[in-house]
């Protein structure tokens, strides 16, 4: 007679088995739809008729993102709190750069850096929604860089992803609340920020 505990266990460990094993097939769909999907270099001409490519995050991106966090103003980077904009950060958004679960796009300027990037991430194949974050630099911004790298990355997250992206932006930063809601963003509520209390606001875009 199999003792009561082990046979709770045994079945335990089974259905854990079958978790683990329908997780690994939902990223194995989500790994060949995003290969079937065209992510190849885009080239798109900003207001000032400079042109730049807009192409998936590499794993050897780390050093080149680690540069761009150092371009971001002391003043705007309480706009990415949390998120500390560290050599060790961007070493790690690199690392990510193949993971079913982050898309991630970069805007390449002719001189080879990164003069932005955005991206979409989220936890499980299953998730109701995924998170999206931004980041352009200085000297590219009121230029249409913000929008072109959103507009890339809402036609792709028709593809791949969960069907609602969402975002939070401070109530202080309107240039980039007026950016999220011309691209099709609603404010859902009022919020304020744990890291340090600051309002802001939690916006939501159904994306297919």
């Amino acid at each position: 007679m199999v003792p009561r505990d082990y046979d709770t266990s045994s079945k335990e460990k089974r259905a854990e088995n079958r978790d683990n094993e329908a997780e690994k097939h939902a990223e194995e769909a989500t790994m060949h739809r995003q290969s079937s999907i065209e992510l190849h270099p885009l080239r798109v001409s900003l207001k000032n008729g400079v042109s730049v490519t807009i192409r998936p995050l590499r794993a050897n991106d780390g050093e080149a993102l680690g540069r761009l966090y150092e371009r971001v103003t002391p003043a705007d980077r309480r706009f990415y709190a949390p998120h500390g904009l560290t050599q060790e950060m961007a070493q790690q958004k690199a690392a990510r750069a193949a993971s079913p679960r982050f898309l991630c796009l970069v805007m390449e300027t002719a001189d080879r850096e990164i003069g932005g990037y955005a991206w979409y991430s989220w936890e499980k194949e299953e998730s109701r929604e995924g998170i999206f974050g931004i980041c352009i630099r200085k000297d590219l911004q009121g230029l249409g860089a913000g929008k072109a790298l959103m507009k890339r990355i809402l036609e792709i997250a028709k593809e791949i992803g969960p069907s609602i992206m969402s975002l939070t932006v401070q109530l202080a930063n309107p240039r980039a609340l007026a950016l999220y809601r011309s691209m099709g963003f609603k404010i859902v509520r009022q919020q304020l920020r744990e890291a340090d209390g600051e309002p802001e606001y939690y916006m939501e875009k159904k994306v297919r």
